[in-house]
C-alpha cells in the first residue's frame, strides 16, 4: 500500500511504498523542495521511516530522481530523516545518479559524505539487508 501527500500549489508529490519483497521502503520525490514544500516532503520521510519500522524494512530510500530544485529546507529534511533511520537502526539510501544537477549540490555541501547516495533505484534496493526475523 503506499501512501500519498500532494502540495498541488508547490507541484511537490510524494509516494511512500513498501518494495524489494518488504525489505525496502522507497520515498519517491517529484517536484521541487523548497521552503514551502518542505513540510510536504519531511511528513513523507516521516512516513517512510515509520512504515519501514513497522513492516521489518530495514532499509529507507530517497529516491530524488524527479526532483529539479532543492533548497535549504531540504536538505535539512534529508539530513533529519537520515538521523531518525539511523535511531531506528535503518539504513537510508538516497538515489540520485552523478549526471543529475542535484548530485552536484550534495557534494558541495558534503552530503554525500554523510548520506549514502547510489546512481539508481535498483542499486539501492540491493542493499537492503535482510532481516533475520
Amino acid at each position: 500500500m503506499s501512501g500519498v501527500v500532494t502540495t498541488p500549489e508547490a507541484g511537490l508529490r510524494t509516494r511512500v511504498e513498501t518494495q524489494a519483497e518488504d525489505q525496502a521502503v522507497v520515498v519517491g520525490i517529484v517536484g521541487d523542495v523548497d521552503q514551502s514544500t518542505s513540510e510536504a516532503l519531511d511528513k513523507a520521510l516521516d512516513e517512510g521511516v515509520a512504515k519501514a519500522k513497522e513492516s521489518g524494512a530495514l532499509l529507507v530510500v530517497v529516491d530524488l530522481q524527479e526532483v529539479g530544485f532543492v533548497a535549504s529546507a531540504g536538505l535539512s529534511s534529508l539530513i533529519k530523516a537520515h538521523n531518525r533511520a539511523r535511531d531506528e537502526g535503518l539504513e537510508l539510501v538516497v538515489v540520485l545518479p552523478e549526471e543529475h544537477r542535484l548530485a552536484r549540490l550534495l557534494w558541495l555541501t558534503a552530503l554525500s559524505r554523510v548520506l549514502t547516495v547510489v546512481s539508481s533505484l535498483e542499486e539501492a534496493l540491493t542493499k537492503a539487508p535482510r532481516n533475520p526475523a
